[in-house]
């Protein structure tokens, strides 16, 4: 099923993990409304400005979450997010560019590194609007996870 010109609903629901550990990763109509939005306003706007984009992740079923160990809090879980990079620029100027360029609820540059390639961009975006065009940078500490305002190095 297409959900926009360049992406597909298994684009944004396949996952390695749902496969080898047999969840169920199809989505309900309210997760794959969410998606079609959020192909339409950030997904599909990155495709057209910079060429071919690679998803990570999409949507993620509440057990598949948990199964990765990712919050139940998750905008994943609803269909409201995409972790994703792209082929032709570094995932801080895709960041950099959704920032400036589109609406969203949530962005999030997900280690960096030295390498332009290293780690991803996390975006969200709810279709019921207050979206919080809250921008973050994950990095690791020691063994955790903190999250820096802003668009960090």
């Amino acid at each position: 099923m297409k959900l926009s010109k360049n992406f597909s609903l298994n684009e944004l629901t396949k996952s390695q993990t749902a496969i080898r550990m047999g969840i169920d990763n199809t989505s309900d109509t309210e997760q794959l409304v969410n998606l079609v939005v959020l192909v339409q306003q950030v997904l599909q706007p990155c495709r057209e400005q910079f060429g071919s984009i690679s998803i990570n992740s999409g949507l993620r079923v509440l057990e598949l979450n948990q199964a990765i160990g990712s919050s139940d809090k998750s905008q994943h879980i609803n269909g409201e997010a995409a972790d994703f990079e792209a082929y032709l620029i570094s995932n801080r100027r895709l960041a950099e560019w959704i920032k400036e360029k589109l609406d969203f609820d949530q962005l999030i540059l997900e280690y960096p590194g030295p390498d332009p390639r290293d780690g991803w961009v996390h975006c969200s975006y709810k279709r019921d609007g207050g979206n919080r065009k809250q921008v973050l940078t994950a990095v690791k500490e020691g063994s955790k996870t903190v999250y820096k305002k802003g668009l960090k190095e």
